[in-house]
């Protein structure tokens, strides 16, 4: 559990994580790597959801998420890799779900800002879900750059969820 979970003024982490994993139960996955395309599908049975990438965000631009009317758009840059395409996409479902709607995001992981924290924590669980880290680890996957591929992500967002979901210390 995160320190600031309980904290006024802090940000909403337990919500972040509960979201993502009642999305991980609602589609029963048991195995990674999480296919967002069934994530996109299952929040498209609440929510008028559009994913899309695009060529047309400057290069300092991950990803958007725009809501015009009763439709909701999530932009991603094709430019960048595939595991940056899937969490900037993870991501901005965490701004979805966390009722961020607005503009530009960043996936820095160093961020101070509280939606951007959220919507991190967010990706983080969504995509490398703890109880299957977990188990991965316990059934001898121990190499954070094998952890990585399989759940095809980049190496930064591994370590930071190992770490985050305090499972250093059976790694």
């Amino acid at each position: 559990m995160d320190e600031t979970d309980d904290l006024p003024n802090s940000p909403k982490l337990k919500e972040a994580r509960h979201a993502a994993a009642a999305i991980i139960k609602a589609l029963k996955i048991t195995e990674a790597p999480v296919t967002l395309n069934d994530v996109n599908n299952h929040i498209k049975k609440t929510v008028n959801l559009t994913v899309k990438g695009t060529n047309e965000l400057s290069n300092n631009i991950d990803g958007v998420l725009k809501c015009v009317g009763d439709r909701v758009f999530i932009l991603y840059n094709e430019s960048k890799s595939v595991s940056r395409q899937r969490f900037t996409v993870a991501h901005e479902m965490g701004h979805l779900h966390m009722g961020h709607v607005h503009g530009n995001s960043s996936i820095d992981l160093g961020s101070d800002n509280f939606d951007e924290i959220e919507a991190n924590h967010y990706a983080a669980h969504l995509l490398m879900p703890p109880s299957l880290l977990r188990k991965d680890i316990k059934a001898g996957l121990k190499k954070v750059d094998l952890l990585a591929k399989k759940y095809q992500v980049s190496e930064e967002a591994m370590w930071w969820q190992i770490d985050k979901a305090g499972l250093l210390k059976i790694l």
